[in-house]
């Protein structure tokens, strides 16, 4: 059993990595899910550090870890977004990410259904838990790249729609396989009651917190942002605990309370006193994001099992990835969002982040924990979701280096052009 000294400094030592990682994410472009994935992997099955069989602590509390990640880290996401340029992008798209979630996930559905013989349920719960893009990645990814707020927006809108998407229907599958009941009123009544309950629970929440800091400014002007992040586990645990889905209750949630002042000026004039105290909250909470999400991606890799990879299960999520990514950029084309987004300087570069930004992250890790919680043994299950994760974050990777180079020829012509920095977001 690892001593608390030893677990100190591998806690310690996960944070400097995770901000040395970021640094290379920022200066390399290499992805940093991807290579936070890998010290996962040495920390746990590889060397031992950590136990991590399926009996420890660390496995059991998998639930608990993902929740905490999806709570702070979607709350970050939907302040990052602001509702004038969200209006302008909004219909395409909505388009383009449902078209590109549907036939992503019954790709993956295929693959899984043949490959494994999983049956129908399980094939379709992990297939559309591999059919989006990860929110996870968005706030280290944003500061790397030089896009414009449409494209920023839209990007962080799919990343969300993907996260509830590949959450909610696979859990909906999951309670089938659970419960034996299936019918067309189930499955529409329970994604309903997913996306409006989460919906109005959000923006209650951030009426109510909007109201209590400007009530109490006083006295919570100093523990605003920690008070803030009560209230968002209040937010996640309230939707969960209504059967909704406390994902989108807290982006929700952030999209409200970041937006707020913007919302006419009857509006303004009211949240005026605490606007300082958004700011306030917005600055700090970009490094819990940083935090949770370096732990997060760090957790999912001490999660996996080597010895049961094969060449085989390796080739088949490598078809599975570029699967992923060709349907992606035939979407893209087809709906044409990649020039609705992009700025007439950049446009090849934007289109290149939009067609390459397939990482995955929370949904499969979370969705792969699922079947041992009723006893189910599938095999292959949990690594096929971390290898898809560690994948998808490699075709990023690809990405990034490509966007490098098509942005340094557009950028060629202009001499007040600087490098890459985020000033233009």
């Amino acid at each position: 059993m690892i001593s608390v000294a030893a677990l100190f400094l591998v806690f310690a030592g996960i944070v400097l990595l995770g901000y040395i990682i970021n640094s290379l994410f920022y200066k390399l472009k290499i992805s940093s899910p991807m290579l936070l994935l890998v010290i996962g992997l040495l920390i746990g099955p590889v060397l031992h550090v950590v136990n991590t069989s399926p009996t420890s602590t660390i496995s059991q509390i998998s639930p608990i870890v993902s929740a905490l990640a999806i709570a702070f880290v979607l709350f970050d996401v939907g302040m990052s977004i602001r509702l004038k340029s969200l209006s302008s992008v909004l219909l395409r798209t909505t388009r383009f990410t449902f078209v590109c979630s549907m036939l992503t996930g019954a790709a993956m559905f295929a693959f899984l259904y043949f490959t494994q013989g999983w049956g129908v349920l399980l094939s379709l719960m992990a297939g559309f838990a591999l059919s989006g893009t990860t929110s996870i990645i968005l706030p280290p990814l944003f500061k790397i790249i030089k896009v414009n707020e449409n494209l920023k927006t839209s990007m962080a809108f799919q990343s969300v729609f993907n996260d509830v998407f590949s959450l909610v229907l696979p859990l909906i599958f999951f309670d089938i396989l659970a419960t034996h009941t299936y019918s067309f009123g189930f499955v529409a009544g329970e994604l309903g009651g997913f996306i409006i309950g989460s919906t109005i629970l959000g923006i209650l929440f951030a009426i109510f917190w909007i109201f209590i800091l400007r009530k109490f400014k006083r006295y919570s002007s100093q523990y605003s942002w920690m008070l803030t992040l009560t209230i968002v586990l209040a937010v996640y645990g309230s939707a969960e605990y209504l059967n909704f889905n406390g994902a989108l209750a807290t982006f929700i949630f952030g999209i409200i309370f970041a937006n707020v002042q913007d919302m006419g000026s009857l509006i303004r004039n009211y949240v005026k006193p605490v606007v300082s105290e958004i700011t306030h909250i917005k600055s700090y909470q970009r490094e819990i994001s940083f935090f949770v999400s370096t732990f997060f991606f760090v957790y999912i890799g001490m999660l996996f099992y080597t010895p049961s990879v094969t060449y085989t299960l390796i080739i088949i999520t490598i078809l599975m990835a570029l699967t992923v990514l060709i349907i992606r950029s035939a979407v893209l084309r087809w709906v044409g969002l990649g020039n609705a987004v992009s700025t007439t300087g950049h446009a090849k570069s934007e289109t290149m982040v939009m067609r390459f930004y397939i990482a995955q992250g929370m949904a499969p890790a979370i969705i792969a924990t699922l079947p041992a919680t009723i006893g189910l043994n599938v095999p292959n299950f949990i690594d096929i979701m971390f290898l898809m994760i560690l994948f998808t974050n490699v075709v990023l990777s690809f990405g990034l280096y490509l966007y490098v180079k098509e942005l340094k020829k557009e950028d060629a012509g202009k001499p007040q052009a600087g490098g890459l920095d985020s000033s233009t977001t």
